[in-house]
């Protein structure tokens, strides 16, 4: 096979991979794609390395140290868990570390195979946002009442395949077309999160692909790089995912600020004729902003899953004793308390609030309780997921009333399976990245790369402190993107042509 080909075929593989790393559903499609891509790329070292040995070897060289420091933790960790049958088992048996691992070596023989020209910011870019794709697809077809009741009984591609086929070989199974839209539809997606992080990624990414065109005054790439942030921002409103609402306002906000910088460093400023492209770019751009903001606001002041959250989690804050409730569960106590913290609120409100000790406010009692198990546990477990219940489990000394499965905290949960080693080394990875991309901004080398990397390592880091997302293959996406950035910056230059 001629390199250009197998370059071509492996580009269309690692995209389709790319596309479905958060897609529900695709569980086995992305295992035999990522198996199939990592013999594909030892192939291609063990037949290439004769003639391009030394730009293989220079391009192991520029994986920051980092990164080589996490991977060998994570393979070395079975050897010193308190729990090592575990932990070697939670590394090869349940795979969600090795896989992380591979995912780590992948992205970087990508790279090596394809070279910065093949994966470009604006390609990343729009199949990191295959899961907003299909979420904003089915929204369409849930608002025209094409899906069928099967869907909702059963979310799944096959079955909005099938309701679309029933839809178009028989109109009387339509449903109630165009009357009350969706909001809260997640589509094929059983977690808000499988919506909010590939939505919170692209726009990253978008969000650098936009600046740059904005810097070189193409507005084309400029529009729809645009309008690929604002489906993104959408698609979680409309998925009512919090969270990932607040921090893509949050993402907007430091991608402003970051490229303010950029241009503020910049030697070469527009001038002439350029600078009323460039007032126009910033019209466009403020608007994107701003539609954002006027969306999320006209729908959040209207639903109290929104406006009653902050309550919520102060609520969680102002509890004694978290352990107490988590153990034991609510007493009368509890729901006096509340009352008394909110005594102009009717009493269905303050309902709402106790309930939500069980999602927004309970995310702030397992926040406080993690940390106490997480001192008292410094060496993880056996680097399961079900490290958290395991330990809640002993601090209780039986079964808590309050179950959760997991602390979500992905800090609290990376101490309590692997340690404080483990979580030191995570963060220096992203705290690493970070820096990068603020040095290679500020220096003006490969900036759209720098910004995009930028912005994504500030969201995993802070994204960690509010959910479970150090885990599964959201590992795989901490890993794949970013190092694709990663080399784009310091290797300089193209590989591939």
């Amino acid at each position: 096979m001629k390199s250009n080909t197998f370059q071509s075929v492996y580009l269309c593989l690692l995209l389709v991979f790319a596309g479905v790393l958060s897609v529900s559903g695709t569980i086995a499609l992305r295992n035999v794609l990522h198996v199939l891509l990592l013999v594909l790329l030892l192939g291609y070292i063990l037949l290439t390395w004769r003639w391009e040995g030394q730009s293989i070897a220079q391009l192991v060289s520029i994986v920051p140290l980092p990164v080589w420091l996490w991977c060998t933790y994570l393979l070395v960790f079975p050897l010193v868990a308190p729990d090592s049958v575990g932990a070697l088992a939670n590394l090869l048996g349940n795979g969600m570390w090795g896989e992380s691992v591979l995912t780590w070596i992948l992205a970087w023989g990508a790279f090596g195979v394809l070279g910065a020209v093949r994966l470009s910011l604006w390609r990343l870019a729009l199949v990191s946002a295959v899961p907003v794709y299909i979420h904003l697809f089915l929204t369409m077809l849930a608002w025209a009442g094409v899906l069928q009741p099967a869907f909702y009984e059963d979310p799944s591609l096959q079955q909005a395949v099938q309701s679309v086929w029933t839809a178009l070989t028989d109109s009387s199974q339509v449903r109630g077309a165009f009357q009350v839209f969706p909001m809260g539809f997640r589509g094929i997606e059983p977690m808000h999160g499988n919506l909010g992080y590939p939505a919170s990624q692209t726009m990253c990414l978008g969000l650098a692909v936009m600046f740059a065109a904005w810097h070189r005054t193409d507005h084309w790439s400029m529009a729809k790089s645009g309008l690929l942030v604002v489906l993104c921002f959408v698609s979680v409103v409309i998925a009512q995912s919090r969270a990932a609402t607040y921090f893509g306002l949050l993402i907007l906000v430091l991608s402003f600020m970051a490229y303010g910088i950029y241009q503020r460093n910049c030697r070469q400023q527009a001038m002439g004729a350029q600078s009323s492209i460039a007032r126009s770019a910033g019209v466009l751009m403020l608007s994107i902003g701003l539609v954002c903001l006027v969306f999320f606001w006209k729908v959040a002041s209207q639903n109290q899953v929104w406006y009653s959250m902050w309550d919520k989690m102060a609520i969680g804050f102002q509890i004694e004793s978290p352990k107490d409730l988590l153990c034991d569960g609510f007493t009368p106590t509890t729901h006096d308390f509340v009352r008394q913290k909110y005594p102009g609120k009717d009493s269905a409100y303050t309902d709402a609030l106790t309930d939500g000790l069980r999602g927004d406010g309970g995310r702030v009692l397992l926040a406080r309780v993690g940390a106490e198990l997480s001192v008292s546990h410094p060496w993880g477990w056996n680097g399961g997921r079900d490290a958290y219940e395991y330990r809640i489990e002993q601090l209780c000394g039986h079964e808590p009333a309050m179950k959760f499965s997991h602390a979500h905290n992905a800090w609290v949960n990376l101490i309590l399976s692997l340690g404080w080693m483990a979580a030191i080394l995570y963060a220096w990875v992203f705290c690493s990245f970070s820096k990068m991309g603020w040095n290679t901004l500020n220096n003006g080398h490969e900036w759209p790369s720098a910004l995009a990397l930028l912005l994504l390592s500030i969201f995993w880091l802070l994204r960690g402190m509010v959910d479970a997302v150090y885990q599964e293959h959201y590992l795989q996406m901490q890993a794949f993107y970013p190092l694709l950035l990663v080399l784009r910056i310091r290797s300089g230059k193209p590989t591939r042509k």
